[in-house]
């Protein structure tokens, strides 16, 4: 990837060089489009923070969780997090929208193709494998402490 593009701009050239299919947001410097695992589809976002020198990866869960849930999977979340070395989980209290974040710093030197698909694949991966935990927690089927149990055994 040229030295002269800029953060988005590089980031761009990484989804098109694997021929993904991506809307672009310019307003945003982001990058949007779907991706699949082995256990669901997921909304991937990307973007480039030009001013602070951070790309970050954003993939999302389909739906929300619904209000009586939130508190258990708050949990779930939180005992994921503890043993993630790489990227977290995050869930808006707000509204139950829940995504994985993936970023880097950029600042003095040039992430190259390999950091980029990564970055992709670790957040995609990291949140195909929780989702199974994740649905049978939002559905009443497991608590938070076991389904963690079954997936990082």
């Amino acid at each position: 990837m040229e030295q002269s593009m800029g953060l988005y701009e590089k980031l761009v050239e990484f989804f098109k060089r694997d021929n993904w299919e991506f809307r672009t947001i310019p307003h945003y410097q982001a990058i949007e489009m779907g991706v699949a695992g082995e256990n669901s589809t997921y909304r991937l976002v990307a973007l480039a923070d030009e001013e602070r020198s951070i790309v970050r990866f954003l993939v999302f869960l389909e739906g929300k969780i619904p209000e009586p849930r939130r508190r258990d999977i708050m949990e779930f979340l939180t005992r994921a997090n503890y043993g993630l070395l790489l990227g977290n989980f995050e869930m808006d209290l707000s509204d139950g929208e829940v995504r994985f974040r993936c970023s880097t710093s950029t600042e003095g030197s040039e992430l190259s193709y390999e950091q980029y698909r990564n970055m992709l694949y670790i957040s995609v991966g990291i949140m195909d494998r929780y989702y199974p935990g994740l649905q049978r927690v939002v559905q009443g089927s497991a608590d938070p402490a076991a389904a963690i149990a079954d997936i990082e055994s």
